[in-house]
């Protein structure tokens, strides 16, 4: 098969976990924290097969700098990221994600020198725009806590890519998702020590839909490496799996019943997708 299909299949995962993920954490028990530890623990036990399969190899002494950057904005994002998920509605936060584009866009020009573009400018634009359609709320804008945190996770992932592109240069990327899959994980334990007691207990109690999460979103993370060892440029696939942000919007009406203003949220998908992609 070909790398488009795997890159589709990718775009699909993604968007369809998102759905589960919202599921899990918008019952009252689902503890954020804690979420997010057991699904970068199952996320290394699912990935971690593949990366040994593919040969695994362990990083140089001179790159571990960076993994601790990376694992630390990961962490810091991820835990954002549940607690937003917990507050606001899927077809949202993946619009809101969009900034994560610009975030990246403006690290990139500051630490890796990459030169900007008018096209570049523009995507900004229409990120930015997408974003306020989807916080327009009474004839005001609204920022609420749930989207703060979004906004804040997705600049966290994208400062953090930054520091994966130096990793990246001379590392294995399959070899790369698997540990910097565990590490974020192991992180948050030190950091919420009694988070990590109750994991025994939280483990045997886990939500299915954080299990159905965790699996369908290896899945895309899976296929998405695939795609790029079938010959695909990462400058193709990162462009054909912005329809992500269309698709996640289209299935939280379908199946999660996020229906308010919902012409409203396609429009800014649509604007949001086409700034992301100028942006990249």
């Amino acid at each position: 098969m070909s790398w488009l299909f795997f890159i589709l299949i990718s775009a699909l995962a993604v968007s369809v976990a998102a759905l589960f993920q919202r599921l899990a954490m918008k019952e009252e028990a689902s503890d954020p924290v804690l979420s997010t530890i057991i699904f970068q623990l199952l996320l290394t036990a699912i990935i971690t097969p593949f990366a040994i399969s593919q040969g695994f190899v362990w990083p140089s002494f001179d790159l571990w700098p960076f993994f601790l950057l990376s694992t630390l904005l990961y962490a810091v994002g991820s835990v954002m990221l549940f607690l937003s998920i917990k507050l606001i509605e899927a077809s949202e936060m993946t619009i809101l994600s969009g900034v994560g584009a610009i975030a990246a866009m403006i690290s990139a020009y500051i630490f890796l020198g990459e030169r900007l573009v008018w096209s570049q400018y523009l995507g900004a634009m229409l990120v930015l725009l997408s974003v306020l359609m989807v916080q327009y709320r009474g004839q005001k804008f609204v920022f609420h806590k749930g989207a703060i945190l979004a906004l804040a996770a997705a600049s966290f992932f994208a400062f953090a890519t930054v520091s994966d592109v130096f990793i990246i240069k001379s590392y294995d990327a399959i070899s790369f998702t698997s540990l910097i899959s565990l590490l974020p994980g192991l992180m948050l334990c030190f950091l919420y020590p009694k988070k990590s007691l109750q994991l025994p207990k939280a483990i045997k109690t886990v939500n299915k839909n954080l299990i159905a999460y965790t699996l369908i979103y290896s899945i895309g993370t899976i296929t998405f490496y695939t795609a790029l060892g079938k010959g695909a440029l990462l400058s193709q696939v990162s462009v054909i799996m912005r329809i992500n942000i269309i698709l996640t919007v289209l299935l939280a009406a379908v199946f999660l019943k996020e229906r308010d203003n919902f012409y409203r949220k396609v429009i800014a998908a649509l604007i949001c997708m086409a700034g992301v992609i100028l942006v990249a």
